[in-house]
């Protein structure tokens, strides 16, 4: 095979952009879909999701779990308060503005988190469960770079491109 042939056969960016467009809304239905089976009666797939952020945004505030879910300020402030009310987060006022809540997830919000993302990643595995140790590599070394592109830092700016 020429040169040329070998460079025109090799994947370049927007051939992999189209593909992850393509396979990333599928990956993502089969996430959320053993998210929610896992959830069971604890909590609602919305609330789930306020959870999650916050856990992952420790001292976050109401606004910005209301600009995560795209919901109102109200909307995010009753689904605070009701993660509150059923002991899986803690709102504490900021010590820079009283006016100002911070969320964090307590011990038992974590124990919930962790046993509905086991559950996930069971399902997970198990939609792998056909792939053989080089598919297996190939995934791991693919989501490396999934990982390293759209990492927090870096999704602004490719948002911002969109």
């Amino acid at each position: 095979m020429s040169v040329a042939a070998k460079r025109s056969s090799r994947p370049d960016a927007a051939t992999c952009a189209a593909q992850l467009i393509a396979v990333v809304p599928g990956v993502m239905d089969a996430l959320r879909a053993s998210m929610r089976r896992n959830i069971g009666d604890a909590l609602s797939v919305p609330q789930f999701r306020c959870l999650g952020f916050i856990a992952r945004n420790p001292g976050c505030s109401i606004s910005e779990v209301a600009g995560f879910l795209g919901v109102t300020l109200p909307t995010a402030s009753a689904m605070v308060d009701r993660l509150v009310r059923a002991a899986h987060v803690v709102a504490a006022t900021s010590a820079a503005d009283r006016r100002r809540s911070e969320l964090r997830v307590n011990a038992p919000g974590k124990a919930l988190l962790d046993r509905i993302r086991a559950g996930a990643r069971r399902d997970m595995a198990a939609a792998f469960g056909d792939a053989d140790s080089d598919e297996l590599a190939a995934v791991l070394q693919a989501l490396e770079l999934l990982h390293r592109v759209f990492a927090n830092d870096r999704v602004a700016e490719v948002g911002a491109t969109l």
